[in-house]
């Protein structure tokens, strides 16, 4: 028997052992990608939730105790003690959750989510006693719901949720008794 035919299948055997493995490791890496990107995605989702949630608090228990320093906040008023105590709480855990943002969140929402804690702080200082007027009582309320609107925006782009933008708000949150009335 000829070496030549045996090279030749050898070489066929080599050539698609090979084609085989580069198959198999295209196809493993890129399993491994599209799962190491889900798991990252969910925990961007959660870390993105958590800080909302921590957020929301935060500007909640501002609101109720704004409404007890007599502000047109639309919340139920909170003892002073008990909210200011609850304050300080809740911003610790917003404080901690916002970590989880700074690591894996996207630039765009790490300055949108930053933006947001902003606005509350000034709320959260109305909420200690700092004294404003009425309008610009109101202009910190809309601004807040407008960076956390912002914040949602950019969180949803880079979560890849692709439903379309999110509607905006179709009542005002102020309580009636509490806007101007126009003659």
């Amino acid at each position: 028997m000829s070496a030549v035919p045996q090279i030749v299948t050898l070489a066929g055997v080599l050539v698609g052992g090979l084609m085989s493995f580069a198959a198999t490791t295209l196809v493993e890496r890129s399993k491994w990608r599209r799962t190491h990107s889900s798991r990252w995605d969910e925990k961007r989702l959660t870390a993105y939730i958590e800080y909302a949630n921590a957020v929301k608090t935060c500007s909640q228990l501002s609101y109720r105790l704004a409404a007890t320093h007599g502000h047109p906040a639309g919340a139920q008023p909170i003892e002073l003690e008990e909210g200011l105590k609850a304050l300080a709480e809740a911003e610790i855990e917003r404080t901690v959750k916002w970590e989880a943002v700074l690591l894996l969140g996207s630039p765009e929402a790490v300055a949108a989510g930053r933006s947001w804690h902003e606005a509350i702080w000034k709320l959260s200082w109305v909420a200690r006693g700092q004294a404003i007027g009425r309008d610009e009582f109101i202009g910190i309320y809309e601004i807040s719901g407008r960076r956390r609107d912002e914040f949602y925006r950019c969180a949803r782009a880079d979560l890849g949720v692709r439903s379309g933008d999110l509607p905006k708000p179709t009542r005002d949150w102020l309580p009636p008794a509490d806007k101007e009335v126009s003659s």
